[in-house]
């Protein structure tokens, strides 16, 4: 049975088999529309219905903690080795995306692996991160509009103090404050100004990211 979380999904990054000739290739532009957060760079990946990134409510799988603490992406490249099944493919970003800045991605997939995902984290937060959690792509269109929410991964707590954030202005990546950190996925309420953060500096409104998707012929 299909496992229903991202591992389950990665391990099968080699999967694309025979039907690969008749591969799509997709064009993803991601654009940070915020207006004081910088998207750390960002995963994408194409997989087959049933696959999900997280499930709300429920902790958040350790492939995801390091992203959504530090934008840390290597837990999406480094189970690829000999395994089959549920990815067709894994794009990642070289650099970040700040605030009204665009990226683009390309994926190549089939319609056995007609969903696309994406995560990267809103980098001055505890452990913000903004996600597509299996949308389905649209092979028949030329272009797709997408918009990425926000959520909490729920593995920090959420104290807004420099010491524990990555971002500017703060810089202290690698630095984990666990205690009191709900335990769950959740999506995120934003910067509140409880410890050094200015909200009408770096908080938002969802959707904080914007996603276009062409279909190259």
């Amino acid at each position: 049975m299909l496992k229903n979380t991202l591992y389950s999904a990665i391990i099968g990054l080699l999967a694309i088999n025979a039907s690969n000739s008749s591969a799509d290739t997709f064009e993803v532009k991601i654009t940070n529309i915020t207006a004081g957060q910088v998207l750390t760079p960002p995963v994408i990946f194409t997989h087959v219905k049933g696959v999900h990134l997280f499930n709300l409510g429920e902790p958040a799988p350790d492939y995801l903690v390091p992203l959504a603490e530090g934008g840390d992406t290597s837990a999406f490249v480094d189970i690829d080795k000999s395994f089959s099944g549920f990815v067709s493919d894994v794009a990642l970003a070289t650099g970040p995306v700040k605030p009204g800045k665009s990226i683009t991605l390309t994926v190549e997939t089939t319609t056995d692996f007609p969903y696309i995902s994406f995560a990267g984290m809103l980098a001055t937060t505890n452990d913000a991160f903004a996600a597509i959690n299996g949308a389905k792509l649209d092979f028949n269109a030329s272009s797709q509009m997408l918009k990425a929410t926000v959520y909490d991964a729920g593995s920090e707590f959420n104290s807004e103090k420099c010491e524990f954030i990555p971002g500017p202005p703060c810089g202290n990546g690698g630095v984990r404050d666990t205690d009191k950190a709900e335990g769950y996925v959740s999506v995120s309420n934003g910067v509140h100004g409880v410890g050094d953060l200015v909200p009408q500096m770096h908080t938002w409104l969802n959707p904080a990211i914007s996603i276009s998707i062409t279909r190259r012929p």
